[in-house]
């Protein structure tokens, strides 16, 4: 049996690959405060994908899963910029781009802002 035959799809949420300029924040490093200081200016960085369920960021900085973190997004076809809490779940280096993947679920999600992204998930 191939190996591509063996791949089982875990993901709860269809995805679509999307550039989308992301502005965050951390607002939690569980057991450090001083790194919550030192990390509370905000960033902005671009996503890789985007699901109801969450979106994967690329950034130089390396993040640690259970950190929270406040996102602002705009994505296409919308003027309203989406606001939510969402939690790292997990980080990998990419060599070939030279960025970290960060694995981000979002905690809470409006209604209006999971249909948006519902329909341009497709």
């Amino acid at each position: 049996m191939a190996d591509s035959e063996l791949y089982i799809e875990r993901r709860k949420f269809k995805r679509a690959d999307k550039n989308i300029h992301v502005s965050y924040k951390v607002v939690s490093v569980p057991n450090e405060i001083d790194d919550i200081k030192r990390q509370a200016s905000r960033k902005v960085t671009e996503s890789a994908n985007i699901s109801i369920g969450g979106i994967q960021l690329l950034d130089e900085s390396e993040l640690v899963p259970a950190q929270i973190l406040r996102l602002e997004f705009t994505v296409e076809g919308r003027k309203e910029t989406i606001v939510t809490f969402a939690e790292v779940r997990w980080v990998a280096k990419d060599s070939n781009i030279k960025k970290y993947r960060i694995g981000i679920e979002f905690l809470v999600l409006k209604d209006e802002d999971k249909k948006m992204i519902a329909e341009l998930v497709g």
